[in-house]
């Protein structure tokens, strides 16, 4: 049997790193919908304790958490790096919040 791998999204909270389908910036109309509708469903988990969310993450089963962790430093610690995504789209978006991640220090 596969052990589950756990990874910390911030404020004492952990997600198991299997079940995560996507991390999403908050600010896309994807994932404000995502939100809208999760927090509909009874699905929604505010993982930050009353800060801004900087990531969205989609589980398998639709439930949708967000977390006060910059997406990028959440796939480091989920262990992706952009190189292992399929498309190179994926790369532009991680060189945009790399960029970010420059803006805040």
């Amino acid at each position: 049997m596969a052990t589950a791998q756990f990874a910390y999204i911030g404020m004492n909270h952990i997600v198991q790193t299997t079940r995560v389908l996507c991390v999403m910036k908050p600010t896309t109309k994807t994932a404000k919908r995502y939100i809208e509708r999760a927090k509909e469903r009874g699905q929604f988990i505010d993982a930050t304790l009353g800060r801004h969310y900087r990531s969205v993450l989609l589980l398998d089963d639709g439930t949708i958490v967000t977390s006060c962790i910059k997406p990028l430093t959440l796939m480091k610690r989920f262990a992706l790096t952009p190189d292992q995504f399929p498309s190179s789209a994926a790369e532009d978006d991680a060189m945009d919040l790399l960029e970010l991640d420059e803006d805040d220090s």
